[in-house]
């Protein structure tokens, strides 16, 4: 489809990118496509919408993303069904279900309106009440 937009465009044609996009509640870093540097520099302005970032140049060095954030490890907890908890953005619930063990433990949690969620313990903002 690029290329269909590339090749048809008969006087101005746009490209967006996102730099940065979430995955999992995590940022994530795009690099921009390496087809971006075959296009002659008289023929590309570079601009950013984003006015708190520097401009982007086409000389600049995408070879070595800044780290990648990764989820929140913590030490999985030792919940029993029945138990009440508390989670960072679903609030106040009640462990309906367990399964796993270790980095693979599992809990299905009723945060009420929220509805029931399916946590791994090893990475959900979760404390025992």
């Amino acid at each position: 489809m690029a290329y269909v937009g590339l090749t048809r465009a008969q006087q101005r044609l746009y490209l967006t990118r996102a730099e940065y996009r979430s995955s999992w509640g995590a940022p994530s870093f795009n690099p921009p496509s390496r087809f971006l540097e075959e296009i002659p520099e008289d023929l590309i302005q570079w601009r950013s919408t984003n006015v708190t970032a520097p401009r982007v140049s086409p000389k600049r060095n995408f070879s070595a993303p800044p780290p990648r954030a990764t989820g929140r490890k913590s030490v999985a907890l030792d919940l029993a069904i029945g138990e009440r908890v508390s989670h960072d953005t679903f609030g106040l619930g009640t462990v309906k279900a367990l399964s796993g063990e270790g980095d693979r433990a599992e809990a299905t949690i009723d945060f009420g309106s929220y509805g029931e969620k399916r946590l791994l313990l090893r990475y959900a903002p979760v404390e025992k009440l």
